[in-house]
């Protein structure tokens, strides 16, 4: 009978085969991380309707950046100063002097101002009003021409901000892919996810993300107690009103009291410039000022849907997230990299490997030589 000796299995082998399955797990876990920030970039894509959102930012910020222009505030201004002007004067000056001049009272030429000329009187009676709402709005405006700069630069001065949900969901896109081959044998994972990882982190910071959007918040919140629809028919109502009053006053009134008074209009002109030189003013500059005036109120009126798009939607959080994701597939791809490298198969390295050939080699020699036979041994 022929006695044969079993090789028994190394030990260091068992444990080899137990750390390979450990890095297997970490990878695993890994590549589920990375492909789940992926997912979630896909998720809060849609979830704050980023697409719609970008493309009403963008055209909303478009109209307004004219307006906020330093000189178009300090154009605005003037104009409602004028206007301003004009009630002062019609209250205080225009009144008496007429009236005096027609032979009437105050109270009498009002009430003849009101019956043949009920524009110019509306008018007059609606600017204390008509007047603050505009500053209201012009203040406002100039108030966060800061926080509006800062937004108008998502994501950067040259690109719009219809790129931002693209570039999020592109990059959601990218993970997902990128979890997939970090789950894959081999380094080509882990240069992937470490490139993107990098990538997304200093996207968010050198343009500066994370301020400009917590503006875009702050400005959305600041005009939220001016920027509704009663607001703005307020204004368009304020608007008409005042372009009638302008309107009957210089082609009407005037023209009927210079003749009463038997003046003609260029002596009705120089006694308006002489003696009432706001709404002198106001009469030549009125139709370039409710043009600009109607250009403010159109622009609110036409982004009013596209601020109701924008205003739900807190910009900062996602950039926090985009600049989180990044931070999170860094430390995901670091860790199994480490835990790779620490734990790879001896047959990759270079000295391990020539141990690893001869233990083979003295293996396979044990097994192959025969058993020596006791003579003894029948």
């Amino acid at each position: 009978m022929r006695m044969f000796n079993r090789s028994k299995q190394p030990v260091e082998s068992k444990h080899r085969v137990d750390q390979q399955r450990s890095v297997s797990l970490v990878r695993r876990v890994a590549a589920g991380v990375i492909a789940l920030v992926g997912v979630v970039f896909l998720v809060s894509t849609f979830s704050n309707n980023l697409f719609s959102v970008g493309t009403d930012f963008e055209a909303m910020i478009d109209d307004f950046r004219p307006m906020l222009a330093e000189d178009s505030i300090a154009t605005a201004r003037g104009d409602l100063a004028m206007l301003s002007a004009v009630g002062t004067e019609f209250e205080t000056g225009i009144v008496p002097t007429l009236s005096q001049q027609l032979g009437m009272t105050p109270d009498e030429f009002m009430a003849f101002t009101a019956s043949n000329y009920p524009d110019v009187a509306t008018g007059v009676t609606a600017l204390p009003t008509v007047v603050p709402t505009f500053s209201g709005l012009v203040d406002t405006l100039d108030s966060q021409r800061a926080l509006f700069e800062s937004a108008d630069a998502i994501p950067t001065e040259s690109l719009p901000a219809t790129t931002v949900p693209w570039g999020l969901f592109t990059a959601g896109l990218l993970l997902i892919g990128t979890g997939y081959l970090v789950y894959r044998p081999g380094r080509l994972g882990f240069v992937t996810a470490g490139t993107l990882g990098v990538a997304l982190v200093a996207t968010t910071l050198t343009l500066s993300l994370i301020p400009k959007s917590s503006d875009a918040d702050e400005l959305n919140a600041n005009l939220r107690p001016v920027y509704t629809p009663e607001l703005v028919e307020q204004a368009s109502q304020a608007l008409t009103t005042v372009g009638a009053m302008g309107a009957q006053m210089q082609t009407e009134m005037l023209p009927a009291l210079g003749n009463q008074l038997g003046m003609t209009d260029a002596e009705l002109n120089g006694f308006l410039a002489a003696n009432f030189p706001a709404t002198a003013d106001a009469l030549a500059n009125l139709p370039d000022a409710m043009a600009r005036f109607e250009n403010l109120t159109t622009n609110f009126e036409r982004n009013l849907d596209n601020y109701e798009t924008v205003e739900p939607v807190a910009l900062a959080p996602i950039s926090w997230t985009l600049l989180l994701g990044g931070l999170v597939t860094m430390f995901a791809t670091g860790t199994a990299w480490w835990f790779d490298r620490r734990n790879r198969p001896a047959s990759r390295d270079g000295a391990s490997a020539i141990d690893l050939r001869n233990t083979r080699s003295k293996t396979s020699a044990d097994q192959s030589k025969p058993v020596d036979r006791d003579p003894m041994h029948v």
